[in-house]
């Protein structure tokens, strides 16, 4: 339920009376983040902030320009920490959502990074939060865990004292947590105390894939990932077209032809052989082998195409060219790439299967082919 505006008020003045109260001790809440981080040093986002509370980690990472989506069990604390966010010029950089813990509403490898600060005293089932925290960061990904040292625990005792109330230490601790997360595999990168916070950083596994990426394309997330693909495509079509016309300029077309038939023969045997290892799909694995290897060429994310299969026939359909759309723009004729396309096929097709067999159905400069191509794969017995 929303707090009225009268409520909402009341838990603000709350908070800034514990500040105040803290601030006696010689204890900022605000400083202790920004102590944190920057003993932790570069983070990379979007950041999962565990436990919001009154919103200082949140604020603290968003002024750093990274995007933060901040979560807590109490939608009402949420609130106050959206209203005491307001006016900062950080609002579009975090996100307050109402989530527990044990059960994060978002995909498994979905930040860079996460941090839960001064939040570990206050939990029952550590196991199941720290687990669903490290199922949402990345692999590589940064975790980072802050609680009140023992002064700093004291502190926070007085304060809640002077209310009439007790402050938790319940039986999640820093040193369990590390422990935990030792178990699971994590790797503890480094801890410190600072401003009566004691933190540790932990960073979660990686294959050797991962480990090879350059560090620009593993902090992209799913939506940068596959446009970083679609421009990958592009560039390699980009390529070969300019190496074309480069061979052509010097030695005419047929020794252009020539030499892209030779080329197309090696790359697409090389393609078919990574794209088999990459996706582990058979080597002479029949029709269902070549179906899915066509659907990972880096075609597909240039130009349109379909599959149709009947028994042991499948035929390939390119229903768009980007080549030859770019041609008839400039108003020239369809470029002649039947032979090569034959080439490029049959070799990419004998690779998936030897016993696959190919035929053009048609292909420019073929006056039904409407620019673009279509192709038969046949499996021999």
């Amino acid at each position: 339920m929303k707090l009225s505006a009268g409520e909402l008020e009341r838990r603000k003045q709350v908070n800034e009376r514990r500040r105040a109260a803290f601030a006696v001790l010689g204890h900022d809440g605000g400083r202790a983040a920004a102590l944190v981080l920057d003993g932790v040093g570069p983070l990379e986002g979007p950041v999962l902030d565990l436990g919001s509370g009154m919103g200082v980690m949140a604020r603290e990472l968003a002024r750093r320009g990274l995007a933060v989506e901040s979560v807590d069990v109490s939608a009402e604390d949420l609130e106050v920490a959206a209203s005491l966010t307001e006016g900062t010029g950080l609002e579009s950089r975090v996100r307050f959502t109402p989530a527990d813990g044990a059960a994060l509403p978002f995909p498994d490898g979905a930040f860079a990074s996460a941090v839960s600060f001064n939040v570990l005293h206050h939990l029952t089932d550590g196991a199941s939060v720290l687990r669903e925290v490290v199922r949402v960061l990345r692999p590589g990904g940064v975790l980072v865990l802050v609680d009140f040292s023992r002064e700093g625990f004291e502190f926070a005792g007085r304060v809640l004292a002077e209310e009439g109330g007790v402050h938790p230490e319940g039986p999640v601790t820093l040193d369990w947590a590390r422990g935990f997360l030792g178990g699971i595999g994590l790797t503890e990168t480094g801890a410190a105390e600072v401003h009566h916070e004691r933190f540790t950083t932990f960073r979660t596994p990686v294959d050797a894939a991962h480990e090879s990426v350059p560090p620009t394309f593993r902090s992209l997330d799913r939506a940068g990932l596959f446009t970083a693909l679609d421009v990958f495509a592009k560039n390699w079509l980009a390529h070969d077209g300019s190496w074309f016309l480069a061979v052509e300029e010097r030695s005419g077309m047929d020794a252009a032809m020539e030499l892209d038939a030779a080329a197309w023969r090696l790359f697409a045997a090389a393609e078919a052989r990574r794209i088999m290892e990459a996706y582990a799909i058979p080597k002479n694995g029949g029709l269902d082998s070549l179906a899915r290897a066509l659907s990972f060429r880096a075609y597909s994310f240039v130009n349109p195409s379909r599959i149709e299969r009947n028994g042991n026939v499948l035929r390939f359909f390119m229903t768009s060219c980007r080549v030859q759309e770019t041609r008839r723009r400039k108003g020239l004729p369809d470029f002649p790439c039947r032979p090569v396309g034959q080439v490029e096929f049959e070799t990419f097709a004998r690779t998936v299967d030897h016993r696959i067999a190919t035929k053009c159905v048609h292909c420019p400069p073929d006056a039904d082919a409407n620019g673009h191509c279509a192709w038969e794969f046949t499996l021999k017995g």
